[in-house]
């Protein structure tokens, strides 16, 4: 009785993000920091609040417990009264900034946000609130450097990774192209603009829909990278051999952790692997500043079992107030799961394929 005498003490407040006051955004900041598995720079209300200044859809419920801010839900209302998480289909992990001790009903969250669901796909398994709404986990890889760059070359070497390859490679890009010179973050708006570039032309090469060609993807990048605060930043790092530009990476850093997010490269100097060589460099950069982990993010890129030594559970799933639309999308979502691990996976997977880009641009309308 006394349990459900505190969730009828829950309040929830809709607004447009850009609406929140300063004390508001400072409590988030507040509540974020207090605990270790919101420490990504996607949790960060400057994310929230840059993107806010850029679209219109982007809302927050705020969540109090007895009248005390306890939580924020931020999200972006697409069509059909359907949730996505603030970036979309760009973030790595998102979910609601609450405190460790807040009480809330998802079901209930939802329907005082004027929603019918809210699809989730990055969510910490430590998240108990939404158990019941997962449908599986997955594993989202990360580099511990938490005892420092060293520890971690040494736990790679034991591993037998392609460190040394990788190594081995940054000699010959400096001896061959000319002298290495990275730069943590960079404020160079040319070498920005390369980033675009070959990234558009690498995501035209692979069929993916070109998301930095997206105005508003452009915009909110374009400011990211200029913030920069202790505890949040758009990390924008850089890498030349002698005169030339041979990769970069635009992420997001929290106070204790990097995440890579866009990278690319000279594909010039493919044979040497411009990126690994800079994701060390990168590694290494982020160890000196106390930094304890660089997140690769969930996937099946080689180099993200190459490099990563440790790993986040994260789940999937839906809270969804339409029973039947609700059941079908877990359905769905089962079917996929079946498909990646069928020995036909690769004929099965056609349909899937030929319908991305139209599924990609829906996404970032």
């Amino acid at each position: 009785m006394s349990n459900m005498s505190e969730y009828n003490k829950t309040t929830y407040e809709l607004c447009k993000a850009n609406q929140l006051s300063d004390e508001e955004w400072s409590a988030w900041d507040q509540i974020q920091a207090s605990r270790n598995d919101l420490d990504s720079a996607f949790f960060h209300s400057q994310l929230t609040h840059t993107l806010a200044n850029i679209r219109e859809d982007v809302e927050v419920v705020i969540i109090k417990n007895q009248n005390k801010t306890v939580g924020f839900f931020p999200f972006q209302r697409v069509s059909g009264g359907k949730a996505q998480a603030i970036t979309g289909r760009l973030s790595e992990f998102h979910g609601v900034i609450s405190s460790s001790n807040a009480i809330w009903k998802p079901e209930e969250l939802i329907r005082k946000a004027g929603l019918k669901a809210w699809h989730f796909d990055h969510i910490p398994v430590s998240h108990n609130e939404l158990k019941q709404h997962v449908w599986g986990e997955s594993l989202s890889a990360f580099m511990d450097l938490r005892e420092g760059y060293d520890s971690y070359r040494k736990e790679l070497k034991k591993r037998g990774s392609s460190l040394s390859h990788t190594e081995r490679k940054s000699r010959k890009l400096a001896r061959e192209i000319g002298p290495l010179r990275f730069e943590f973050h960079s404020t160079d708006d040319e070498a920005f603009q390369n980033l675009i570039k070959w990234k558009t032309a690498q995501h035209d090469r692979t069929g993916v829909l070109k998301v930095l060609e997206v105005d508003w993807v452009y915009q909110l990048l374009d400011q990211l990278r200029k913030i920069q605060t202790d505890s949040f930043g758009g990390q924008f790092s850089t890498l030349h051999a002698g005169d030339e530009l041979v990769a970069v990476h635009l992420g997001l850093r929290s106070r204790s952790a990097l995440h890579i997010w866009f990278p690319s490269y000279n594909l010039q100097y493919e044979k040497y692997s411009p990126g690994l060589v800079l994701l060390l460099e990168m590694a290494k950069a982020s160890a000196e500043i106390n930094l304890k982990r660089i997140d690769l993010g969930r996937g099946e890129e080689r180099y993200k079992a190459n490099f990563g030594t440790g790993v986040i559970p994260i789940t999937e799933g839906s809270v969804d107030i339409r029973p039947i639309s609700g059941n079908l999308h877990k359905q769905w979502f089962h079917t996929k799961q079946w498909i990646r691990s069928s020995p036909y996976r690769k004929q099965l997977e056609i349909p899937l394929t030929a319908s991305r880009k139209l599924r990609q641009w829906l996404a970032f309308r």
